[in-house]
């Protein structure tokens, strides 16, 4: 998971970590149905079971959902719309356009001809049932298939917390995040570890990672959910602020606290929440740290650079996200920067779980969020969004929205006009033949693997 996935549960804002992270998911009892009501079920099949190829399945036009309501809530979705635009006018990014999976025929025109003809239609000031009747006659919907092959997907949130954190070891500050290890080798293209590094107990066994501490907190579950979510900003003791950000990771599996809980029978799986856990571990404080080390993965940060700020919290794209319009998939199987329709329930202040659909974009991914069957939404950075966060487990309903590849025009679109929808004339390696592509700098800012065009190489 490369943004803020962050999570303070000892500090305020309370609910500061992403269930997924924590979770693990398959042992949720909530879920959402297509009427569009959230409802009370018995635990399900693991919904992050893998996928096979594509996420993604086109519908007819009588299949498709009826976004109207979504159309009369456009706050942020424009903001949304140009971080997308700002990755794809990076080069590189057009090596993920269509992916090397079969029936993934999205090219990098289309995502971007899509997100400046949503944006004509915003400044159009559309009806809601204008935007609909666009969708049905000019637009290419498809649906996720789901954990289950259904359409099925499990949703959860996620937040940017604040911590408090020391430069130095104190007698108040004992917990640490790590610099990423020199010896850390990553694919150049994905990100993804190479060779097998070290599990979290091999590297605190070995003492592998001594005089590599970043920066120090105050309880030990601080850094870990740093360590898992990849992102947080931290106020030093001297009164400055820095923003943490993700620099890699191990590679290796990652296993959640409440799974643990789960599969040790010390928590009734029908009762598996955020607080259950949090009060769990304070009651048996002695555990923490044993249940810690069963977690094989283990990511490692970086302060901010100044110019790197302007786009935190950053996601996996290395663009800044929106609060309530940026989504986290896994991008193995589901199209970057696309615009998707979400149709599931969210928490509103008082945490109450009510019927939603939105606009979203898919600019995020995350090392929990895998598979067809799963997807986050970033809530926002205050305290407000750690509780909605908290509250949000629902199950719904995702779509991907195309404009249909003939009437993409590059006389109507102004960023297929500037060179940004330019599809290269020789396909890159992976998704055909020819020539590689200018290879991505950068890691993103939350626990994934994925390396994005940006910022700088955290080697």
């Amino acid at each position: 998971m490369q943004i803020a996935r962050p999570f303070s549960p000892l500090s305020s804002p309370f609910r500061s970590i992403t269930i997924a992270a924590l979770l693990s998911l398959s042992l949720l009892p909530l879920a959402g149905c297509k009427s569009q009501n959230a409802k009370i079920i018995e635990p399900f099949e693991d919904v992050d079971r893998p996928t096979s190829g594509w996420g993604l399945r086109k519908l007819q036009p009588g299949e498709y959902p009826d976004m109207k309501l979504a159309w009369m809530d456009k706050a942020g979705l424009e903001q949304a719309i140009d971080k997308s635009l700002q990755f794809l006018r990076a080069p590189s990014s057009r090596q993920w356009y269509p992916s090397s999976n079969p029936g993934d025929t999205i090219t990098h025109d289309q995502v971007v001809a899509t997100l400046d003809d949503v944006k004509n239609m915003l400044h159009q000031n559309l009806t809601p049932d204008q935007f609909q009747q666009n969708i049905l006659t000019r637009y290419d919907v498809y649906t996720s298939i789901g954990y289950n092959d259904k359409g099925d997907v499990w949703f959860t949130g996620y937040f940017t917390p604040t911590y408090y954190g020391s430069t130095t070891r104190t007698a108040e500050y004992q917990y640490p995040i790590y610099s990423r290890p020199s010896d850390l080798q990553t694919d150049p293209i994905s990100g993804k570890t190479l060779g097998q590094y070290p599990t979290r107990a091999e590297l605190a066994a070995s003492g592998k990672l001594n005089g590599s501490a970043l920066l120090w907190f105050k309880k030990p579950i601080e850094p870990f959910m740093v360590q898992v979510q990849g992102s947080a900003k931290v106020i030093l003791t001297n009164g400055q602020t820095v923003f943490v950000g993700y620099a890699g990771s191990n590679g290796r599996e990652h296993k959640g606290l409440g799974t643990q809980l789960r599969d040790s029978g010390k928590i009734d799986p029908k009762h598996v929440s955020l607080p259950a856990v949090l009060a769990y571990f304070d009651q048996h404080p002695d555990e923490l740290n044993t249940d810690i080390m069963k977690d094989d993965r283990m990511t490692f940060q970086k302060i901010y650079t100044a110019a790197e700020v302007r786009e935190w919290p950053t996601g996996s794209l290395n663009v800044q996200v929106t609060p309530d319009r940026t989504l986290a998939t896994d991008k193995d199987i589901f199209p970057r920067a696309s615009l998707t329709f979400i149709n599931v329930a969210k928490p509103d202040a008082s945490g109450t779980l009510s019927p939603y659909q939105g606009l979203v974009l898919d600019q995020d991914t995350g090392g929990g969020i895998r598979a067809a069957g799963r997807a986050d939404i970033y809530m926002g950075a205050d305290a407000a969004a750690g509780q909605k966060a908290g509250e949000e487990f629902a199950q719904g309903r995702l779509y991907y929205v195309f404009l249909k590849p003939e009437l993409i025009n590059p006389a109507l679109y102004p960023d297929l006009r500037n060179g940004t929808g330019a599809v290269p004339t020789v396909p890159p390696p992976g998704r055909g033949r020819g020539a590689t592509p200018p290879a991505p700098r950068t890691t993103g800012s939350r626990g994934g693997d994925e390396m994005f065009p940006g910022a700088v190489n955290p080697r």
